[in-house]
């Protein structure tokens, strides 16, 4: 087994906490160099590994940390606050395990075609006469893409495709 010195473990050990804990800030703070992330995430996993060394380097000194109430106390707040991050989520029955991406489509499915033509950024009248002249389907601009769908017997994809396909508007 490899051996490390005590002075070398806490050295690394405090230099990794201070990235670790620079970056994190940094990131929390929406502050991204570089590749931030990745540095934060690597040497967090360092970090664990030097604590994990430095704990069984002073084993001793931590066993008697560990005997003082003040010492139980601190471990018994932490596992507190991290037992509330954990629960709050998991207990938060809003919106809980929503798909962006599908809830974006079934609003754009539902909604009018002149809505659809604005977040889009393409003319509504164009999208109607581009479904006329590609497939002859006939609709408005106040039906969605699912009831054209339904009114043509086309899936909601073609229909949505179709309308992609309208030039944009100048």
């Amino acid at each position: 087994m490899m051996r490390f010195p005590k002075n070398i473990v806490s050295a690394l050990l405090t230099a990794l906490f201070a990235i670790v804990a620079i970056s994190g800030v940094l990131m929390f703070f929406k502050i991204r160099l570089f590749s931030m992330e990745a540095l934060h995430i690597w040497l967090g996993l360092a970090f664990v590994i030097m604590a994990v060394l430095h704990l069984a380097k002073n084993w001793t000194a931590f066993g008697t940390y560990f005997k003082k109430k003040s010492t139980l106390l601190a471990i018994g707040v932490v596992c507190v606050v991290c037992a509330i991050f954990v629960a709050v989520p998991l207990l938060d029955t809003t919106e809980k395990g929503v798909n962006p991406k599908q809830k974006i489509f079934s609003t754009v499915m539902s909604a009018p075609l002149s809505n659809v033509a604005q977040f889009f950024n393409l003319d509504a009248d164009m999208m109607v006469e581009n479904l006329q002249e590609q497939r002859q389907i006939i609709a408005t601009i106040q039906q969605s893409i699912g009831e054209i769908s339904k009114s043509s017997g086309k899936s909601s994809d073609e229909i949505l495709q179709i309308i992609l396909s309208t030039p944009i508007r100048q």
